[in-house]
């Protein structure tokens, strides 16, 4: 969950690298339209300056959370001056009909609320903000005219369905987003991010249902490291885990676009390709010199023997696999590190 949680804080990073030079240079636009320095445009060069600020914290790998609630707190006092400037000195000062264009940026201000802060929190900043603003409007109420009435009401009335939309849109895409985790995991082995024992069986049935159809074939490769017994026993559990993702990772660097990865069980692994045997038992060959030659920090050199099976004709998964586990366990039986491709009948 670590790990999905700093991808996702790094897709909002870039999100945010993005869009906030996108409202920095609305703003700027604004106060070059417009001729007159009014309240409103001082407080759209104050957000601009603060927009600006945080954009450069982003960049320079600043924790993603101090600028996040900066450009919240912005954003509100930026609502908050503008509905003043324009309640007292646009309406009741100058007559203006109807609210200022701030009101545009509004949702932009709530769909942030509910992407920095937990549900339950963006729901009270949100209502706390439409309180704030209906205040001030409370003791001037009688002194305003039918239009900006229906400004202001316009407002609450949006600000208030924005903040339910988003409350229920994030309940959805949170619904959605757990049962894409568990999809997920539900074929993706936790601890080296590699296909599960039930994702394998389908690849081998599909595998297995193309070949009868069409005439395809497939080999696959199976590998279990060596004495990895030793390797938990002497450095411990958490080390042999590090090996394992060290090595998985490894593997997939060797792999082609088709070829498909997944752990069989414990610390067997297997490889299915859509190449011949040949160049499978070349594949096998590589992997073998990849692992042995690499370092695997405290554990330092560990290797893994390997045991190739092509698809015969009529062949089963299971028969496929026996094949495969067959000479696998040859290579064990004669020295390990080592690649058998064919069935050893010794």
């Amino acid at each position: 969950m670590g790990s999905e949680q700093k991808r996702f804080e790094e897709q909002k990073r870039r999100v945010y690298l993005f869009v906030l030079p996108v409202v920095a240079a609305s703003l700027a636009l604004n106060l070059l339209i417009t001729d007159e320095i009014r309240p409103v445009q001082i407080i759209n060069f104050i957000l601009l300056v603060g927009i600006m600020i945080c954009w450069g914290l982003l960049w320079t790998r600043f924790p993603l959370a101090v600028p996040e609630i900066l450009i919240l707190i912005i954003s509100l006092i930026y609502l908050l001056a503008a509905i003043l400037s324009s309640l007292f000195i646009d309406m009741l000062a100058q007559g203006e009909p109807r609210l200022g264009d701030f009101i545009l940026y509004m949702p932009l201000v709530v769909v942030l609320g509910f992407l920095i802060l937990e549900r339950k929190q963006a729901v009270i900043a949100c209502f706390t903000l439409l309180l704030f603003m209906i205040a001030p409007a409370i003791p001037v109420w009688g002194r305003l005219t039918d239009s900006q009435i229906n400004s202001l009401i316009t407002l609450y009335i949006s600000l208030f369905v924005y903040t339910l939309l988003s409350f229920f849109l994030h309940i959805l895409y949170r619904r959605r987003a757990e049962q894409r985790a568990i999809a997920r995991f539900a074929y993706i082995d936790a601890l080296t991010g590699a296909a599960n024992r039930h994702r394998i069986d389908e690849w081998l049935a599909e595998k297995a249902e193309r070949a009868d159809q069409e005439g395809t074939e497939f080999s696959i490769i199976l590998f279990d490291m060596d004495h990895f017994k030793s390797v938990n026993d002497e450095y411990g559990h958490k080390t042999g885990d590090d090996v394992l993702r060290q090595m998985a990772d490894l593997v997939r660097s060797q792999l082609g676009p088709g070829d498909l990865f997944g752990r069989w069980g414990g610390e067997e692994f297997i490889i299915i390709t859509d190449a011949e045997l040949p160049d499978t038992m070349a594949l096998a060959e590589r992997l073998r010199e990849a692992i042995g030659s690499h370092h695997f920090g405290k554990a330092d050199k560990v290797t893994a023997s390997f045991g190739v099976a092509g698809e015969l004709p009529g062949d089963t998964p299971e028969r496929l696999l026996n094949r495969a586990d067959e000479r696998m366990y040859h290579s064990k039986r004669t020295g390990r590190n080592r690649v058998t491709g064919e069935t050893a009948e010794e």
